[in-house]
């Protein structure tokens, strides 16, 4: 008994070409999809990564500035100031600003390293680069700085320094009490104003308090031979 052709299952060639149509076309669709979703978690994970960085450059800032002590120093390896804090350019090599200070928390577990507990610690911008330069030592520079790098895109950096009411440049017309330098000895601002100017954020401005503000003793020129 033969069997009829119209009872034979099977596809026929054009039912195969839309079928391999169909496929290829939710393939391209699939693809497009998890393409858009690993490109968007990278751009997720890039900002995310951004951010972090910034704040941990925020946050390490505001623990330096803290921690500021009355120091003096040799910024030219020379003469001993008792200027605590500087922002002078002509010390310290920095693209647009720079900050140096000396702070205190320098972990020395157990006294064990020939140092004190002090670091005397640069702010500038290299490169576009925003880093933070120190030393072990405060007025010995003949060993190589760490040199840690915060923030990238970096395009501008300035401070400016809050002693107190009535103590400002007037004549450049500053809010009252904030100073564009800090060129004083014998004591310290009582808050630093940081400004960066990023490719990424556009203006960050914070306000950082100094914990140990107001004037300090001059120390003897032994005591500032010391570390």
């Amino acid at each position: 008994m033969g069997v009829n052709p119209k009872q034979q299952s099977g596809f026929t060639l054009v039912e195969v070409l839309v079928t391999m149509a169909i496929f290829a076309v939710i393939g391209i669709a699939s693809y497009q999809v998890l393409s858009q979703m690993v490109s968007t978690e990278q751009q997720s994970s890039e900002r995310r990564e951004a951010l972090e960085q910034l704040q941990f450059s925020q946050l390490l800032m505001q623990q330096d500035i803290r921690q500021i002590v009355a120091k003096p120093t040799r910024p030219n390896d020379t003469e001993v100031t008792h200027q605590y804090v500087s922002n002078d350019v002509g010390y310290f090599d920095s693209e647009p600003g720079v900050l140096a200070f000396v702070r205190s928390g320098f972990d020395n577990p157990g006294d064990v390293l020939p140092r004190a507990e002090l670091q005397p610690v640069i702010y500038r911008v290299m490169n576009g680069q925003l880093q933070r330069v120190s030393y072990s030592f405060v007025n010995d520079r003949s060993n190589e700085p760490t040199i840690q790098t915060l923030l990238d895109d970096v395009t501008d950096l300035s401070f400016r320094f809050y002693r107190g009411a009535g103590q400002s440049d007037g004549n450049r017309g500053f809010e009252q009490g904030w100073n564009a330098e800090w060129r004083t000895e014998g004591d310290l601002p009582k808050a630093i104003e940081v400004t960066l100017q990023t490719e990424k954020y556009g203006e960050i401005k914070r306000v950082f308090l100094v914990a140990g503000e107001g004037s300090a003793g001059r120390q003897s020129a032994g005591e500032s031979n010391a570390d």
